[in-house]
């Protein structure tokens, strides 16, 4: 089998054709008839072009590797916000987000991305986040370090919470005046440098294993939103948790990415806004 006789690199190389590929794709539809739907609420959307995106790289995936999973939001999302099937499998399994950040795209804003991200029995080893706007390629394969565009990536060396540029994002559902993450935002105000809401998990990972970003936390994410990211972050040197500080897995629904030093006094200002 082609996984087995050509490894994670070829595997690598191959999420990254695909994700140029669909990426062709949504920029030759971007500025047709979008087909725009809710899929939650208004906050929560698709449009044919996140269909026709998935629908490539999944039929990729599935004629050149036949002997591993799929998971990919549009096929096993679901309509209701639940997670459903939504979660990793044993072996190999490939995990694709074909628009992260659909309204941005829907709003022509050029922060979203192909994501795709491939697993071990649970464990991200393979990550290819692509901006088919701004050409940006963010790679990582487990142990083999974080890329963009070819160059090595390496997290932000901010040592303070005050020194620290810091991203998060609403899920549809958390779109509400009581929203635990308003409190949360409101708690670090004064204590972090700033805060950015850019709108697309995936690529603000890719920021924290930059250094553009020195923090990122979001609750109610899926593995499509992550599975590419956390390699990424982690091969760059960065940490990831889950809210409560344990070590973040894709059946977790809370996030929190940081360059590590900032992430304890990070982890306690969202914790005590959350009580």
């Amino acid at each position: 089998m082609k996984a087995q006789a050509n490894g994670e690199e070829t595997m690598l190389q191959d999420a990254v054709r695909y994700s140029k590929e669909a990426g062709s794709l949504v920029m030759e539809l971007m500025n047709g008839p979008l087909r725009i739907h809710e899929k939650v609420n208004l906050s929560d959307l698709v449009t044919a072009v996140d269909v026709r995106s998935e629908e490539l790289v999944r039929a990729r995936i599935a004629s050149e590797y036949p002997e591993h999973w799929i998971l990919s939001e549009e096929t096993d999302g679901g309509t209701n916000g639940e997670r459903g099937g939504a979660d990793p499998r044993p072996g190999y399994g490939w995990i694709i987000d074909p628009i992260d950040g659909t309204i941005n795209f829907i709003h022509k804003i050029a922060h979203f991305a192909i994501s795709i991200g491939i697993v071990k029995d649970g464990e991200p080893v393979v990550g290819a986040v692509f901006n088919p706007v701004t050409g940006d390629l963010y790679t990582a394969r487990k142990g083999g370090g974080a890329f963009w565009n070819g160059q090595p990536l390496a997290v932000g060396r901010e040592r303070e919470l005050g020194q620290a540029l810091i991203g998060t994002g609403f899920q549809a559902k958390d779109w509400h005046p009581d929203s635990v993450v308003l409190r949360q935002l409101c708690s670090l105000t004064g204590k972090a440098r700033n805060v950015r809401i850019n709108g697309a998990a995936s690529l603000d990972l890719c920021h924290v294993a930059s250094g553009r970003l020195t923090g990122f936390w979001h609750d109610g994410l899926y593995p499509w939103d992550v599975a590419a990211g956390l390699v990424i972050v982690r091969e760059a040197g960065g940490v990831v948790s889950n809210r409560d500080g344990g070590e973040f897995a894709l059946s977790d629904d809370s996030l929190v990415a940081t360059n590590g030093a900032v992430h304890e006094a990070l982890l306690a200002v969202l914790q005590s806004a959350a009580r």
